[in-house]
């Protein structure tokens, strides 16, 4: 009675859920999903909320097994109303939303599956959908399982049908499913399911499910039992609540379906009987089912277990192989197979590589093997001039009249041209370059470098500065010495020259200061030639005064010495005495006749 009770209770309950569903005609299932069959003229939103209420969707076919799973289910169902050829209408899953439109092009033709993936490849319209965007509408599965037609996809609107048999199908899915139960002697099972089904043939029961059994023949008294489809303590298998064998009967033994054994049945003497399974089986906790031996359940793989029948298969991770023992992985060394690894350096680490670039160089892609040259004078060049990028490296120039400063370095001197005396006269060393001119009385020659004789008559010119700040005499006859400025020349298309890595131009070179020369001294503040003039002639009146002095002090000099010679002359006797000149004498002096 202890049993009894809880079974009616939970029976009622089932049979107030199915006449809330409404008059449910039948269930399959198959996988982890069940399909149910229910009539009454609903609406599309009616019909999904009743679904949706019991825990399930209207149903989605979205491949040709399901689309005859439900064919399969409709064929089950004695024909209602007008017989086999009656044609029914029910609502599945797929809708198109007010505002969207139609999509010749896709499977679906812009409908949507109200669960699960809203588009698919699968598709059985029987005639084209409406092309609108204006209105909702709803699909139904329409025909009859009894015509070689079938049943098709037919859009329409939403609201309640008022033509054939009228119905809906939901779709209800589950995290496992039951073996159905296989008696061993007479008697008869009633399952009801979690969504309110009451049948007595499934082909596997879906979780959750109850099975109340009636032992004994037809009409005879016997022991009942209610099994309860649930989940088995660490494990993800589904079996049974009660143990086997049902209704077993010591007359009967194997004889009588097996004894309910899946697999074998073995007579144990005294009328009593045990199940068994195959290799690779094991007997389920209903001592009836027989399930695969889970090998793996005890880990035995260091990588990933795969259990077959009659044992298991140990696989290894990416970057590690199966060891001699077939069950533990070793480390792969990646870089032993330079063909398979990096281009230039490769680097094995546990359970994979990496790869490197010699300097100079960069992987071609991040996570990549190849290496690709770095171009290092693109960006930010490193040399003070040029730069030459090399593979894997660069190398660093200077300009013409420049050299590095030392065979690594990046930075540029000027090379001094005028040590190597390439003028004919004076040379002067410019950064990068140098210049060449000539003497007073002397004019460069067209090839910048030597120095031609001026023999063109003419009248004295001004002194006129140097190249350096010094006075150059000019004679008469003559023109001024050539004066080079520090600007580059500019070319002409004729009579241009290098000299030394430097160009020049012949008329440039070989002509007085003209007006423009001039304009550039003035605009410096300074008069032409007058700063260094004026110093030439104050060194000038210096050197004068300094030749005159030397001249007084000789002649001193020699007046000293002359007299100093006077007085180490012999003295007679008439030295010591002092000569007074008489009165005669004195006044001879008088007379103009003396």
């Amino acid at each position: 009675m202890a049993i009894l009770l809880p079974a009616a209770l939970l029976g009622l309950l089932l049979g107030l859920l199915a006449r809330q569903l409404g008059q449910a005609a039948e269930a399959v299932c198959s996988g982890s999903t069940c399909y149910t069959l229910h009539w009454g003229r609903l609406s599309w939103m009616e019909a999904h909320s009743k679904c949706q209420d019991n825990g399930g969707n209207l149903a989605t076919l979205k491949s040709l097994e399901e689309d005859q799973l439900v064919g399969q289910l409709l064929a089950a169902i004695p024909a209602r109303g007008g017989g086999p050829e009656a044609e029914v209408r029910l609502w599945i899953g797929l809708q198109r939303e007010k505002g969207k439109c139609y999509q010749k092009h896709r499977p679906l033709k812009g409908f949507t599956w109200v669960a699960g993936d809203q588009e698919t490849d699968y598709s059985n319209w029987g005639q084209e959908p409406q092309e609108t965007c204006t209105a909702q509408r709803c699909v139904t599965l329409q025909g009859s399982p009894f015509l070689p037609q079938g049943l098709a996809w037919v859009d329409g609107r939403c609201s309640r049908s008022a033509q054939g048999e009228a119905g809906y199908l939901c779709k209800f899915s589950f995290q496992g499913m039951c073996r159905p139960l296989a008696l061993a002697g007479p008697g008869t099972v009633q399952y009801t399911t979690p969504f309110g089904i009451a049948t007595a043939s499934l082909r596997v029961v879906p979780f959750g499910s109850t099975a109340e059994v009636a032992c004994g023949a037809p009409g005879a008294e016997a022991d009942d039992a209610f099994l309860v489809c649930k989940m088995q303590a660490n494990s993800n298998a589904f079996e049974w609540s009660s143990q086997g064998p049902l209704c077993a009967s010591p007359s009967h033994g194997c004889g009588y379906s097996n004894g309910g054994c899946e697999h074998e049945c073995l007579e144990l003497g005294g009328d009593r009987f045990q199940c068994a399974c195959h290799a690779g089986y094991q007997l389920g906790g209903d001592h009836l089912s027989c399930i695969p031996v889970d090998y793996c359940s005890s880990n035995p793989c260091q990588g990933q277990c795969l259990p077959h029948t009659g044992g298991f298969d140990c696989l290894c991770p990416l970057g590690y192989t199966l060891a001699a023992d077939g069950r533990n992985c070793v480390d792969v060394d990646e870089c032993s197979a330079p063909q398979d690894s990096c281009k230039q350096i490769c680097i094995n680490t546990v359970g994979s590589f990496k790869c490197l670039c010699l300097p100079g160089y960069k992987l071609a892609e991040a996570g990549g093997r190849t290496c690709q040259d770095v171009d290092e004078c693109a960006a930010v060049t490193p040399c003070a001039q040029l730069c030459v990028n090399t593979h894997g490296s660069f190398l660093c120039s200077c300009q013409p009249g420049y050299q590095l400063e030392g065979i690594n370095s990046p930075s540029c001197l000027d090379v001094d041209e005028c040590r190597e005396e390439p003028c004919e006269h004076m040379c002067k060393n410019l950064p990068g370059s140098y210049r060449c001119f000539c003497q007073p009385g002397w004019r460069l020659d067209p090839n910048g470098i030597s120095c031609i004789l001026d023999a063109t008559p003419g009248t004295s010119s001004p002194p006129v500065q140097g190249e350096w700040g010094d006075p150059v005499e000019i004679r008469p006859g003559s023109e001024p010495p050539v004066l080079l400025s520090d600007s580059p020349v500019q070319k002409e298309p004729e009579g241009v020259f290098v000299s030394q890595g430097t160009t020049f131009q012949p008329e440039v070179l070989s002509r007085p200061l003209d007006a423009e020369d001039q304009a550039e001294d003035n605009s410096a503040g300074k008069k032409p030639g007058s700063s260094k003039q004026r110093l030439y002639y104050i060194f000038g009146g210096v050197a004068a005064v300094l030749v005159l002095l030397a001249c007084v002090l000789i002649l001193v000099t020699c007046r000293k010495m002359e007299a100093k010679k006077a007085k180490n002359k012999a003295k007679n006797v008439a030295d010591n005495y002092s000569w007074v000149p008489d009165q005669r004498e004195a006044g001879a002096g008088s007379n103009e006749y003396l």
